[in-house]
C-alpha cells in the first residue's frame, strides 16, 4: 500500500525552450506557473491528484504584460485554488486544504498544498493548512512543514521554490505494544508507533489488526532564473497522498520495512518545474 510524493509546482516559461511538464506526481497535482519573457507568454498546465489520495493544482492566470500568477498546489482535502486577475497584478492562487487525521488521539492536519508564487510584491498565494509552504513575490517559496507531506511554495522570478515537506507513517493497533520501530506513544488504550523517518516495524508478538496512516512526501514549488524572463508567477508544490483510517493485519512471523517519503527538493533553474515527493509505504 503506498502513498505517493506529491507533484511538483509547474513553471511558466518562455515558449522559445520547452515547456514545463504537467506533473501529475501523485498524492497532489502541483499548481501551473505563468510567464512573460522575450518571445512570448507561455501558462502551465497544472498537475491532478491521484483520486483517494489527493486534489489536483491550480490554474495559472497570465494577462501580458503586467498580470502573471501561479496556481495553488492541490492538497489531500482540497483542490488548489486559481490564480486570478483580482487586483492591479493578479492573485496568486491558494494552496489546497490537507485533511485531517486523529490516529495519533488527537486531530492532526496534513498534506496541504503549497501557494502559488507571483512577481514583484504582488499578492502570492498562502499555504493550505496541514503544512503547506506559502508563495512568495519577493523570494524563494516558503518551504514546507517537515512530515506533514505539504508541498512547498512557488517563488517569485530568480528564487527557487519551496521545498516539499516529509511524509510520515503512524500506525495504532490496541492494546499493549507489541512491536518495535519509530516513536512509541500510546492514547486510548492503543499504541501507536510514528515513523518520521524510514524505519523497521519488528514484531515481538502475535499478529493483530490495526489502523494506520500513510503520508507521502510534498512536491517543491517551482522556479525560473532565465535572466531575460521579464516577469513570472510560478505554481506551488502539491501535497503528498494521504491515506487514512485504513485497517491492516500484521503478521508476527514477518518484519515490515517502513518508508516514508522524502519532500521534493527545491530546484532552482530556467523555467525549473519542482521536484516530485517521495512514496511513503
Amino acid at each position: 500500500i503506498t502513498a505517493y510524493g506529491g507533484g511538483g509546482g509547474i513553471a511558466g516559461t518562455d515558449y522559445l525552450f520547452a515547456p514545463s511538464s504537467s506533473y501529475s506526481g501523485g498524492g497532489s497535482g502541483g499548481g501551473a506557473g505563468a510567464n512573460s519573457g522575450p518571445s512570448g507568454v507561455y501558462v502551465g498546465t497544472a498537475g491532478a491528484g491521484v483520486p483517494g489520495q489527493g486534489k489536483g493544482g491550480g490554474g495559472a492566470y497570465l494577462s501580458s504584460p503586467s498580470k502573471y500568477v501561479g496556481g495553488g498546489g492541490g492538497g489531500a482535502g482540497a483542490f488548489g485554488d486559481n490564480g486570478s486577475g483580482t487586483g492591479t497584478y493578479g492573485t496568486a492562487g491558494n494552496g489546497g486544504a490537507g485533511a485531517a487525521s486523529s490516529i495519533t488521539g488527537s486531530s492532526v492536519t496534513y498534506a496541504g498544498g503549497g501557494g502559488g508564487g507571483a512577481d514583484n510584491g504582488y499578492p502570492a498565494g498562502s499555504g493550505g493548512t496541514g503544512g503547506g509552504g506559502a508563495g512568495s513575490s519577493t523570494a524563494g517559496g516558503t518551504p514546507a512543514t517537515a512530515n506533514t507531506g505539504g508541498g512547498g511554495g512557488g517563488g517569485r522570478l530568480g528564487y527557487d521554490g519551496g521545498y516539499g515537506g516529509s511524509g510520515v507513517v503512524i500506525i495504532s493497533y490496541p492494546g499493549s505494544q507489541v512491536f518495535t520501530g519509530g516513536t512509541v506513544t500510546t492514547s486510548g488504550g492503543n499504541t501507536i508507533h510514528t515513523f518520521t523517518q524510514s524505519d523497521n516495524l519488528v514484531p515481538t508478538a502475535n499478529a493483530l489488526s490495526g489502523q494506520f496512516l500513510l503520508v507521502g512526501g510534498g512536491g517543491s514549488g517551482a522556479s525560473n532564473f532565465y535572466p531575460s524572463t521579464i516577469g513570472g508567477g510560478h505554481g506551488g508544490g502539491g501535497a503528498g497522498g494521504m491515506l487514512a483510517n485504513t485497517t491492516a493485519t500484521f503478521d508476527s512471523t514477518q518484519i515490515y520495512t517502513i518508508i516514508v517519503g522524502g519532500g521534493g527538493a527545491s530546484i532552482n533553474g530556467q523555467y525549473q518545474a519542482g521536484s516530485n515527493g517521495g512514496n511513503s509505504y
